[in-house]
C-alpha cells in the first residue's frame, strides 16, 4: 500500500538528523534511550525505544555516538573527532 509523500517526508531520515543535531549540541553528556526518546518527543518527533534504539545502533555503526553500558543502563554519547581517525577492522 503506498504511502503519502507527507508520511514519506516524516520519515526516519528527518528523525536521525534531529537525534544528531541534539547529540551534537550536548556532547559532554550521555544519554540513556529513555531520555531520548523524550528529547526528541520535546521536539515534536515520536519515536518508540526499538526505533530510537535502532538509530544509535547504526549511530555507534557509523561513528557517530559512542554507548556505555553503566549500572545496567545503555548511554550514548556524540563522538568528537579531532582530526582524522583511521578505518578500524579488516580493510
Amino acid at each position: 500500500m503506498p504511502i503519502s509523500s507527507k508520511d514519506f517526508d516524516k520519515s526516519d531520515s528527518k528523525s536521525n538528523l534531529l537525534l544528531t543535531e541534539f547529540l551534537r549540541a550536548h556532547p559532554l553528556d550521555a544519554y540513556s534511550t529513555d531520555e531520548l526518546v523524550k528529547a526528541m518527543a520535546s521536539k515534536r518527533r515520536k519515536l518508540s525505544r526499538e526505533e530510537l534504539g535502532k538509530m544509535l545502533m547504526l549511530m555507534e555503526y557509523g561513528r557517530k555516538v559512542t554507548s556505555r553500558k553503566i549500572g545496567g543502563v545503555t548511554y550514548y554519547r556524540y563522538r568528537q573527532f579531532s582530526g582524522y581517525s583511521p578505518p578500524t577492522g579488516p580493510i
